[in-house]
């Protein structure tokens, strides 16, 4: 597993994080999305609420959760000037409970734009590849203990 980490949003006093397994591919063949993190940042203290599908963690024992959990709070807490105290609070909702709502009207035609793409590019790359085979399919498992 690779863990990958892309910043959605960013205030001076926040973050939100969506996070991928690298070597897992969706149906899209996207990297597959394993949760997301909300960070907000105080002069003491980096307070987070941290969400891995349930899907994702049911393979995984506590160490491998506690060694993902090191590694986002390294990535939080290494800029200078930001305090490496921490609060966490970690919950495994299932990905298929997942709801996002919106008031943005521009959004559903933005997303629609997105599926389009996404198609195309599946198309593109399934027309490279000679087999069936997709990227982190291959049985890779975890750095982590």
């Amino acid at each position: 597993m690779r863990l990958r980490v892309t910043r959605r949003i960013r205030t001076s006093n926040s973050e939100q994080w969506t996070l991928f397994d690298a070597d897992r591919r969706d149906v899209q063949g996207d990297m597959e999305n394993i949760g997301k993190m909300d960070l907000h940042y105080d002069d003491e203290l980096v307070y987070c609420t941290l969400l891995l599908w349930k899907e994702f963690v049911a393979n995984l024992g506590e160490e491998t959760v506690q060694a993902i959990v090191d590694d986002l709070m390294d990535e939080a807490t290494a800029p200078i000037g930001v305090p490496a105290l921490y609060s966490l609070d970690f919950f495994t909702p299932s990905l298929g409970d997942y709801k996002f709502y919106t008031n943005d009207e521009d959004y559903n035609d933005d997303e629609d734009e997105d599926e389009e793409e996404a198609s195309e590019e599946a198309l593109e790359d399934e027309e490279e590849e000679e087999d069936d085979t997709k990227p982190g399919s291959n049985g890779r498992s975890s750095n982590w203990p």
